[in-house]
């Protein structure tokens, strides 16, 4: 096999940091990439640098592009933008962070980048403390990449080089100015693609890391300092939780009914100003102005329990693909606010419109969650087989001329409820003629149906989701046919479960978790038609999944019912899994072309 060719390389990257002792940052940044293939000629077209303009000040020295025969392309003023962060803005976000765009002219394969660029954080993103990481990508090579990093000697800053060389330094000129020094270095000669589902690399590439707290107990005191004030009760909000819970006698049905609330009316809207990122507004202002982003949610919920009596903390948790949290302590790994009540030993999410109480959105599943008003780190649950399942029954009657008529009854639960209360909500004000015609083109099948299911946004009803449909002739009769079971407008559950691939070469650990699904299909032949063979039952155990099928013919009716089971215990695992994965979906695959045959 060729080697993996990765469309960028960085033959340099000089990153230097000083922390001054009233905690201000200088940085400098140079680096130097190279445009491997075409499509590193997007990645490298353009050079994008976030940074949050209420905190620091950015600019760019010098930029230009190198061409492979060693002459040069300026990248000229009105080459160098400054725009908001369409990343935040085109997801409803409205915030300081802005965009340092550096456009590089007549960049193409073989075509070098190279960027000069300064930086001042004049205010910290929590007082009196500092946090920095830098992270090296298995997907691209590294010529040469050092961390030059510098602070006041009076400042406590722990620093690490995970996976790189070098050290503190000693450096007697930078001792007598109390200035204290370290350089890491890294290299990295090949690249690795990347693999699908793959956990962040942030849990296991190499990375530099500077910060001045000395455990996830002061992370945690920090952001409480700043955002329990926020919290606090007011008439207004004693008087709206009283009239929220009304006639709620249990607590675990109180904290329901605020929850509810919550997610229903508080428009999910971040509004990161100043220090915004980690200071919430008040519960005050979110309850009038019914909009805020995640630790909003959280501030405004913890006040409503307060008002009736019960206590909550907010949670910093990551809701990307980051599963550990860095052993030097530091707040950046947190990219998201979720509540925690300690008499019923539940997190909440409300930020998650379709999320009932006592379920999780699939990103923050099984992941370690800082306990702001404790220091404590806890694990959120993880997905669970009894927890995370669906259950599907189908009657269908094959027809002379070969149409299905047919209905089906879903129920789903866990993480399955929530995909499809999202979806069925996003389909709303679509024609149900429009909405069954794409259901059943997944499965090359036509026809007409109806679609019944509860609010998507009534968190308090069980998620079942009724359909009837008649489906075009999925069969040449009369004859002599093989039959093999539609979907109509089923989930499809084991169809999709089939199409999941994976890469039993992998080489990074892989995002996982439990579920379980059950499926009855019964058909009624028509009178003028028999079975000629039926398939043969299935079985397959591995030491985390599990699939059985079994096929009936009673009379005139023919039935296939079918279970699985992945039975993980953890969120997060290796090329073992994928292994056993890749031989269950090869045995599902082939039972799936099973057919009856009939004359």
């Amino acid at each position: 096999m060729a080697e993996y060719v990765a469309p960028v390389s960085t033959e340099k990257s000089l990153v230097e940091i000083h922390v001054n002792k009233d905690w201000t940052v200088r940085q400098r940044m140079e680096v130097v990439n190279k445009v491997e293939t075409e499509k590193g000629i997007a990645q490298l077209g353009e050079q994008k640098i976030t940074y949050n303009s209420a905190h620091e000040r950015i600019r760019v020295i010098k930029a230009y592009t190198i061409h492979p025969d060693g002459t040069k392309d300026l990248v000229t003023p009105d080459r160098i933008r400054t725009q908001d962060d369409q990343d935040d803005t085109s997801n409803g976000v409205y915030s300081e962070s802005k965009v340092k765009v550096i456009i590089f002219p007549n960049v193409r394969v073989g075509s070098k980048t190279y960027y000069l660029v300064e930086s001042f954080e004049h205010t910290p993103d929590f007082p009196n403390n500092f946090t920095w990481t830098e992270y090296f990508s298995p997907h691209r090579k590294y010529g040469h990449a050092e961390v030059r990093f510098s602070h006041a000697s009076s400042l406590d800053i722990k620093v690490s080089g995970r996976g790189m060389v070098g050290g503190r330094i000693d450096d007697p000129e930078a001792s007598k100015k109390g200035v204290t020094r370290y350089v890491y270095r890294y290299t990295q000669s090949s690249a690795d693609p990347t693999e699908p589902n793959m956990v962040s690399y942030v849990d296991y590439a190499p990375q530099f890391a500077a910060s001045s707290f000395k455990s996830y107990v002061d992370v945690a005191k920090a952001y409480q300092d700043r955002a329990r004030p926020k919290a606090s009760t007011t008439p207004e909000i004693v008087a709206h939780a009283r009239k929220v819970i009304g006639d709620a006698v249990t607590e675990k049905e109180k904290v329901n009914r605020l929850y509810v609330w919550v997610s229903r009316n508080i428009r999910y809207l971040g509004v990161f100003t100043g220090s915004g990122g980690y200071v919430p507004h008040s519960a005050q202002a979110i309850l009038r102005s019914r909009y805020g982003d995640c630790k909003d949610h959280a501030t405004l919920l913890e006040a409503l329990l307060r008002a009736v009596g019960i206590e909550s903390s907010q949670v910093l948790i990551n809701a990307d693909k980051s599963y550990k949290l860095p052993e030097i302590p530091s707040a950046a790994v947190f990219d998201h606010v979720i509540t925690y009540v300690p008499s019923l030993n539940m997190f909440l999410d409300s930020t998650s419109r379709f999320t009932p109480m006592g379920l999780l959105p699939e990103g923050v599943v099984g992941k370690p969650g800082l306990i702001t008003s404790t220091g404590q780190i806890l694990t959120t649950p993880l997905d669970d087989v009894e927890k995370d399942k669906t259950i599907t029954q189908t009657k269908m009657a094959l027809h002379p001329d070969g149409r299905v008529t047919g209905n089906s009854r879903v129920e789903q639960f866990g993480y399955f409820q929530l995909l499809s209360r999202s979806r069925i909500y996003r389909n709303l004000n679509k024609p149900q003629d429009e909405v069954v015609g794409n259901m059943l083109a997944r499965y090359n099948e036509s026809g007409t149906g109806r679609i019944h299911h509860p609010d998507p946004l009534d968190l308090n009803t069980d998620w079942v989701v009724n359909s009837e449909y008649s489906l075009d002739p999925v069969a040449n009769l009369p004859g002599v046919v093989a039959l093999t079971f539609p979907i109509g407008l089923a989930q499809g559950r084991f169809q999709i479960l089939a199409t999941a691939k994976a890469q039993t070469n992998g080489k990074f650990p892989k995002i996982c978790g439990s579920s379980s699904h059950k499926e009855v299909i019964e058909m009624s032949l028509p009178e003028v038609s028999r079975v000629t063979r039926a398939p043969s039952d299935v079985s397959f155990k591995s030491s985390t999944l599990s699939y059985l099928a079994s096929y009936e013919v009673t009379g005139k009716t023919v039935k296939v019912t079918r279970t699985f089971e992945a039975n993980r215990g953890r969120s997060v695992c290796g090329n073992e899994d994928d292994l056993e994965w890749d031989q269950f979906t090869k045995v599902l695959q082939r039972d799936l072309r099973q057919q009856y045959f009939l004359e």
